[in-house]
């Protein structure tokens, strides 16, 4: 390679390195360990209600079965599936020829006992005339008034067995029990019920008045006792707020509800305690069988609401930075996670006053110089 080559290529390779150089000096500096500008707010201590949910589980306060109570062939359906009904309202008809035959046999029966009755006091009434004149003896005399009470009692079998027949006659209609949604149908026109089947015509909820069962862990029910300065459970049932109901697409019922009970015994398979409230539920946004969430609110008195942001997690402890004469100071907070997933309350470890970094805290380190920007106030 020539003199003149060598020379040409090193002047290349000088311009680029100096290129790199300046290319290199145009980037951003990295941060100094100086004093670093941080959001912080001053904390203060106030009320905070914050509501755990439940998943739950919903009842109608009535679930129906409807059985015949007369057995026969199943006439007429005068309801659909899934239909509101009213208390009263004809659902089934069974077939009522032979009720209506058994009726009208009744009456025979009551107007022959009648006739009967009616001769046995003629008679009565003639003994007691020839009895007077000493024309019969005493012996005759009550044999007419054994006939008599006979007839009359004989009159009084065949009214009842009448009441029987129109009753059963009447049974053939059946009616819904109450207000509420009629489920599927079990039986079709054509087919034999009875009452002693084991599956009901139909099932009716009564959706307007409801029942949310749901599940608290041993832990959290002792938790709550202690919370309300409790003793039992039937006292803690009568200390607790009222409670919300909220559909699983976030819909909340208007109507609050409360809790009323608590079970006694404990599930062996998970430890939980079935607790239950009550809803009045006139829209009938909820039906039988229904999932949804159980909200109870809860007030903690004098704590510290600050943003999730300002708490850094190690293990299973919590710990915020104060700022303590213009330096950062690790500090170690309890508490829980609030319910909107912003905010965490704390309950010790700060005091009215404290000054925290609310932002980058994983940047932050023990002693480094802290000066506030935009400082924030305490979140209600």
């Amino acid at each position: 390679m020539s003199l003149m080559m060598t020379i040409r290529l090193s002047l290349k390779h000088i311009l680029w390195c100096a290129l790199l150089v300046v290319v290199v000096g145009c980037g951003e500096q990295a941060p100094s360990s100086a004093t670093q500008h941080y959001k912080t707010m001053t904390v203060a201590r106030q009320d905070y209600t914050q509501c755990r949910q439940f998943t739950a589980r919903i009842e109608s306060q009535q679930n129906i079965d409807v059985f015949p109570l007369v057995a026969g062939i199943l006439k007429k359906l005068y309801v659909q599936e899934g239909a509101r009904v009213k208390k009263g309202q004809p659902l089934f008809v069974v077939e009522q020829a032979p009720f209506i035959a058994a009726v009208d046999a009744a009456k025979a029966r009551v107007a022959t006992a009648r006739a009967a009755l009616s001769t046995a006091q003629v008679n009565l009434e003639g003994k007691e005339k020839l009895y007077a004149l000493q024309m019969v003896g005493e012996f005759d005399l009550r044999r007419a008034r054994h006939a008599r009470d006979e007839a009359a009692a004989l009159l009084e079998t065949a009214e009842a067995g009448l009441a029987t027949a129109r009753t059963d006659l009447d049974y053939t209609t059946v009616t819904s029990p109450v207000d509420g949604a009629i489920s599927i149908m079990n039986f079709s026109e054509g087919e034999l019920v009875a009452p002693t089947e084991d599956i009901p015509l139909a099932v009716i909820a009564a959706n307007k008045h409801i029942y949310a069962y749901t599940s608290l862990s041993e832990k959290l029910l002792a938790d709550l006792l202690k919370e309300y300065g409790c003793s039992t459970s039937a006292e803690l049932m009568s200390r607790l707020p009222a409670v919300a109901l909220q559909t699983v697409w976030g819909e909340e019922l208007p109507q609050k509800g409360h809790l009323d009970a608590v079970s006694g015994d404990v599930d062996i398979s998970t430890g939980a305690v079935l607790l239950r409230a009550s809803f009045e539920n006139p829209s009938e946004l909820f039906r039988n069988g229904s999932n949804g969430y159980l909200l109870l609110p809860t007030t903690k008195h004098g704590v510290f609401v600050i943003p999730q942001d300002a708490i850094l997690h190690i293990q299973d402890k919590c710990f915020v930075y104060r700022v303590v004469e213009g330096k950062a100071a690790f500090t170690e907070v309890k508490g829980t996670a609030a319910d909107d997933d912003e905010h965490f309350v704390v309950t010790s470890g700060l005091g009215d006053g404290d000054v925290i970094v609310v932002e980058h805290v994983g940047l932050v380190t023990e002693g480094m110089a802290i000066v506030p920007s935009t400082e924030k106030k305490g979140s209600k």
